[in-house]
């Protein structure tokens, strides 16, 4: 009879590798050939990759895949670490974003187009209910049992940055790497794989919505101010975390292992620094002043003259654009011109609020 092999961190992480390689070689083209039903396929061969393993070196698949009944508790705390993670996320998305919108923006509008070329009950199912499954299989089941013997802290981290470049989205490193650590640490204190599957579902669920409700594909920069007040809204991040992983233990559990000073201080400190940091961003935006700021208000026909406005740019560079259009049954046409009667931007429109970016040349 051949012998277990006993689970360890190298047999891990050859399976994360292996993964990987079937994720560029496989994955993706079946994607691009097959749009959904190519995702579909792909979380079905990331099951296999955690179930397989295990076949193979006989691993007892109670252990790796352990579940039981969760309790009312435990999934009101998944919930409220979700609404930490969220505001996490969405404070460093807001700050790449900034640096970086045409990457942003591009694959949000890719998401979006993958997204809805099925019907939503179909888009649920294979972007949401599929991945909490099969990713959580893999991730919180087969990888994560062997880290077994690590501290909690490396393996938190560890399967965090595994879970990251998992993604194979540089714009989505962080965001992801944030969740695989929360979804670690639901799996290392409640030893219940429903409770990460629920709060990937959950999270995937939201970032589904969100995508296809914003089908925006223009490049657009976040103004400076909105980047601080996601900062100032991530200072309850902290807490939310303290809190949902206090929920995810028995009251008893609680009562006899209560919160450390340590840890409460950590948690004042951190949220301290973020809203003194998004603070601190959205008075330098304030102190900003706009290269050129007009408003125009006043009844128009077809022998209305064009209002023209003059302004000059101090240096070559990306603007913000920030644009509002009220002409009820009426078209507005804005163009922005250069001193060469060059047209740099050009919008027609009954009713428009745009915000986005411009690259303008210095000059008048």
């Amino acid at each position: 009879m051949a012998k277990t092999v006993k689970p360890n961190l190298y047999i891990g992480l050859i399976v994360f590798f292996m993964v990987l390689v079937l994720m560029i070689l496989v994955a993706m083209p079946m994607q691009m050939a097959w749009g959904m039903w190519g995702l579909a396929l792909t979380e079905l061969m990331l099951l296999a990759c955690a179930i397989v393993p295990a076949l193979i070196f006989k691993w007892d698949l109670r252990e790796i895949f352990k579940f039981s009944r969760p309790t009312v508790r435990q999934i009101f705390g998944v919930l409220v670490l979700w609404l930490g993670a969220y505001l996490a996320i969405a404070a460093v998305t807001m700050i790449i974003a900034y640096f970086f919108p045409e990457g942003v923006s591009y694959v949000s509008s890719e998401l979006s187009k993958f997204f809805s070329s099925v019907p939503f009950p179909l888009t649920l199912l294979i972007a949401a209910v599929m991945p909490a499954v099969c990713e959580e299989a893999l991730h919180r089941g087969l990888i994560l049992h062997t880290f077994g013997g690590k501290s909690k802290w490396i393996t938190m981290m560890g399967m965090g940055l595994i879970f990251g470049i998992f993604h194979l989205d540089p714009y989505r490193f962080l965001g992801t790497a944030i969740l695989g650590v929360i979804l670690t640490l639901i799996m290392i204190e409640t030893q219940n794989i429903l409770l990460p599957i629920l709060f990937h579902f959950v999270n995937n669920s939201a970032s589904l919505l969100s995508t296809l409700i914003d089908e925006s594909g223009a490049a657009v920069q976040p103004p400076l101010e909105s980047v601080g007040v996601f900062m100032i809204l991530a200072a309850a991040v902290p807490f939310l975390l303290l809190a949902g992983s206090r929920l995810l233990k028995s009251k008893a559990e609680s009562r006899s292992n209560p919160v450390s000073k340590r840890a409460k201080f950590v948690a004042v400190a951190a949220a301290v620094i973020l809203a003194a940091a998004g603070t601190g961003i959205i008075a330098a935006s304030l102190a900003q002043a706009p290269l050129f700021e007009t408003s125009y208000s006043g009844g128009v026909n077809r022998d209305t003259s064009p209002h023209e406005l003059e302004f000059t740019v101090p240096e070559d560079g990306s603007y913000i654009i920030d644009l509002n259009i009220q002409g009820g049954p009426v078209i507005t046409t804005m163009v922005i011109e250069n001193s060469r009667g060059e047209q740099v931007f050009d919008v027609s429109a009954g009713s428009l609020t745009y915000n986005g970016l411009i690259d303008l040349e210095a000059g008048d």
